[in-house]
């Protein structure tokens, strides 16, 4: 049995000292608002308001927020992190003033609720003057603007107000407001933030500022409840959602208050504004509006406890402010005449997983007004005993992976221990210093969310409908990071980590002219553009050959012998350097390659990642016959239905490819424009679905360079190749038999995919064509997928 109590005492340490630091109140007028940083002083910039009201301007928050405080000694304001432009990110903490045996009460609450649940329970039976922390995010979608408006009067409200309600809500709750979660799109009128992303797509990856601020966040304190704020849709919508739901939750425990929670809204905003109906999709729909992926932010903080609950704001203008207003105000009502049996609750989902309770089927009782029953297997979740993640090689392809991952699940406030010493787990020898993901643990249910492979949903239901893609996730398969599962206890001794290790690179000190790496992290592939940068010489290796000792692989990269670049790519970059004599004649020398894509948003993600410079083309100005003969590669990846372009932005592609000019096809978009120009010699097969896929990698090809043989995919409306043309080299295929891991894909056993093709290229007269059919950079999450970008640019120089 685990010696657990040693890993918690050091973990509660750790907790406390965060806890001390994120949650305890300053007087206004501290060093929150030191005269060092002014974050009231906004200087104005041209906004795009909304068009159908006054909305608040974002340069105009911060001085607003900044009154209140001074005016208001219940909100103190904190900067909780930026955009990607940089832009402020609000968070507005509103409670009562004072009553430090109130406050301590609650202090002693949360640190229980991690470390000892069931002690937390015991407390709240004991005591009535503690508060609950509740979350309300303010538009997450730029456009949507009464989210953020709602906020601001709420927080004004709350400020302000002397009554017997405000009291209460004052009295029962600490209120956490982010008040404009999309600072970019206020500002731009748009949906996504200032580099493309739908920030409420990206909570389960994070790749976004915005996102991960959030993040850090909800894992500080745990709200009990989290609201989202969205528009638009007439009846007001108010969550919980239609099946399928994802078995990482506790459902049982989190649909009972959440639905009474939507109740209690509904009846709010009957008595506020004018409307008389509400549709509560766990109530009213079947299907199409969905719980199953954490990507978006009210499901990802599902995964800490909480009560996460979207709303859609039935108007544009300020009747939409009402109704979120309304609606939110009737949620803090509910939650001050019910708080003791709800934070119970919460309570209750960290205790199953501390004592590895079993989860509980949804009772009937609850089922009355939805069809669940085919989805009852959907939640029981089985969990593990533990997770293990060796620290690098020769287990992981480099010691970026695992760090990564560490790092990750650290800072979402998932428990990591590591051995002490080497032991043998399931037939394998593990060094120590093994990370341990033990599943006894509170947030188990977050930590399996991050470390599983997912579940394969395409026999549950024909048409199995989702609101959106992607139906899999699973951080060690895509991003490239070995994992085992201990299915049953052992007998280990582990010590918490409170920091990940980070990745170490080596080198061999012996003799030679030059120093090679290998292309097997994200890193290798920033180093070596930076060194392009500088003007310095880079080769790599077009076919393997041996020198002294050592097996050079295909894709390797060589730079001269030079230690001040040893001392980046040791120490700056973390790579495991070795030394060779001799060039051989099977090299190219790497430069600086022209890129232009025409893309979504997670490509331009995974190029700024790898360290290339690219200019973004657009539909507009393909269609208007852009000149592109200065580009060396163009990138495609848009899906269709993203993809108007035009006869002449069609035939605008087109000419640069006949002229000459590199390509590279990524996902149904891009493979079906380059099959479309009938200047390639493919048919391929697609359907409809997305998940992850075994595909299996030619390690002879310098496109499948630094990828292990056994590898997965993340494909979304996936495409694989039925005929092609004795041009193509197959770089990678989709694997025999049992191909699909996860996600949903209806029929995909036969479909006849297993086998096939996946990714191809082609070379001919210096012209390099290199062909997806999985979709590598979907939304930045298939992390180590960004190499095959990164090779298939790099192997157009030949």
């Amino acid at each position: 049995m685990l010696d657990k109590y040693p890993r918690l005492l050091v973990t509660l340490w750790a907790f406390v000292g965060v806890f001390c630091f994120t949650v305890l109140f300053v007087p206004v007028g501290s060093a929150q608002q030191s005269e060092k940083y002014k974050w009231w002083e906004v200087t104005p910039e041209e906004e795009n308001p909304s068009p159908d009201y006054d909305s608040i301007f974002y340069s105009e928050i911060a001085p607003r927020l900044h009154e209140i405080t001074k005016n208001s000694s219940r909100v103190m304001v904190k900067i909780m992190g930026q955009s990607a432009s940089g832009r402020d990110l609000f968070l507005a903490i509103v409670a009562a003033p004072g009553d430090e045996g109130r406050f301590g009460h609650y202090q002693k609450l949360r640190r229980l609720m991690i470390h000892n649940p069931g002690k937390a329970q015991e407390m709240i039976e004991v005591f009535d003057d503690f508060k609950v922390p509740v979350f309300i995010n303010g538009s997450i979608h730029g456009n949507e603007y009464p989210g953020t408006d709602a906020c601001i009067r709420l927080i004004e409200t709350l400020a302000y107000d002397d009554s017997k309600e405000v009291q209460g809500i004052l009295d029962n709750i600490i209120l956490l407001v982010n008040v404009c979660h999309n600072p970019d799109g206020r500002v731009l009128g748009t949906r996504r933030n200032a580099v493309g992303f739908d920030l409420n797509r990206d909570m389960i990856t994070q790749t976004q500022p915005e996102t991960r601020a959030l993040a850090r966040v909800i894992a500080r304190w745990n709200p009990m409840t989290f609201i989202d704020l969205h528009g638009f849709l007439n009846p007001m919508l108010i969550e919980p959602c239609t099946p399928p739901h994802n078995p990482n939750f506790e459902y049982d425990l989190f649909l009972e208050w959440a639905y009474a929670q939507a109740l209690a809204m509904s009846e709010e905003l009957f008595i506020q504004t004018d409307e008389t109906e509400v549709i509560i999709p766990y109530r009213d729909w079947s299907d199409r509006w969905d719980d199953w992926p954490p990507i978006y932010t009210n499901q990802y903080s599902m995964l800490h406890g909480a009560y996460g609950l979207l709303l859609e704001t039935p108007y544009r203008d300020e009747r939409g402010v009402d109704a979120d207003y309304a609606a939110v105000w009737g949620v803090l009502k509910f939650i001050v005449e019910n708080k003791k049996e709800m934070i119970h609750d919460q309570i209750e989902i960290y205790r199953r997983g501390f004592f590895d309770l079993p989860q509980v089927l949804i009772p009937d009782t609850l089922l009355a007004e939805t069809p669940w029953e085919q989805f009852n297997e959907l939640t029981i979740q089985d969990f593990p005993a533990a997770y293990v993640i060796p620290a690098g090689p020769p287990f992981q392809q480099s010691s970026h992976q695992a760090a990564n991952a560490i790092d990750f699940l650290l800072f979402n406030g998932v428990q990591v221990d590591k051995t002490t010493r080497t032991y043998w787990i399931d037939g394998v020898k593990y060094p120590g210093g093994t990370y341990i993901i033990w599943m006894d643990q509170p947030k188990r249910g977050l930590a399996n969310t991050i470390l599983e492979d997912g579940m394969d949903l395409s026999d549950i239901q024909e048409g199995l409908t989702f609101y959106s893609p992607p139906a899999a996730w699973s951080h060690p398969l895509l991003w490239g990071v070995t994992r085992a599962v201990m299915n049953e206890k052992m007998e280990i001794k582990t010590l918490p980590v409170i920091k990940v290790k980070a990745p170490k690179g080596s080198m061999d000190f012996k003799s030679g002219n030059f120093f090679v790496y290998q292309p097997n992290s994200i890193a290798a592939f920033q180093a070596t553009n930076d060194f392009i940068a500088q003007g310095i010489n880079v080769f790599r290796t077009t076919e393997s050959f041996s020198d002294q000792s050592y097996t050079v692989k295909v894709g390797a990269f060589i730079v001269p012998k030079d230690w001040s670049l040893a001392w980046d790519l040791v120490n700056k970059y973390k790579l495991d350097v070795f030394t060779i004599k001799a060039l051989p004649e099977t090299v190219m020398q790497l430069t600086n390659q022209k890129v232009a894509v025409y893309a979504d948003e997670g490509t331009e993600y995974c190029l700024r990642e790898l360290g290339f410079a690219y200019d973004a083309l657009t539909t507009s100005n393909l269609n208007a016959g852009i000149d592109l003969s200065q580009y060396d590669v163009i990138i495609h990846s848009k899906k269709e239905w993203l993809n108007p372009l035009n006869s002449k932005g069609k035939s605008t592609l087109k000419s640069f490819i006949e002229a000459g000019g590199d390509f590279i096809g990524a996902g149904s978009g891009g493979v079906s424009f380059a099959e479309s120009t009938g200047l390639f010699e493919i048919t391929f097969l697609g359907a409809d679905g997305n998940g992850i896929v075994n595909i299996e990698y030619d390690p002879f090809d310098p496109v499948a360079a630094g990828f292990q043989e056994d590898s997965y995919a993340f494909v979304y409306d996936p495409i694989w190749f039925s005929g092609l043309s004795a041009k193509f080299k197959i770089v990678a295929s989709i694997a025999d038999d049992d191909f699909f891991v996860s996600g949903y894909w209806s029929d995909w056993k036969n479909s006849n995919a297993d086998g096939k093709p996946i990714i191809v290229r082609t070379e001919e007269n210096s012209q390099d064509i290199t062909l997806i059919g999985s979709d590598p950079t979907f939304r930045g999450h298939p992390r180590n997928d960004f190499r095959v970008i990164g090779n298939a640019i790099y192997s157009g120089l030949e």
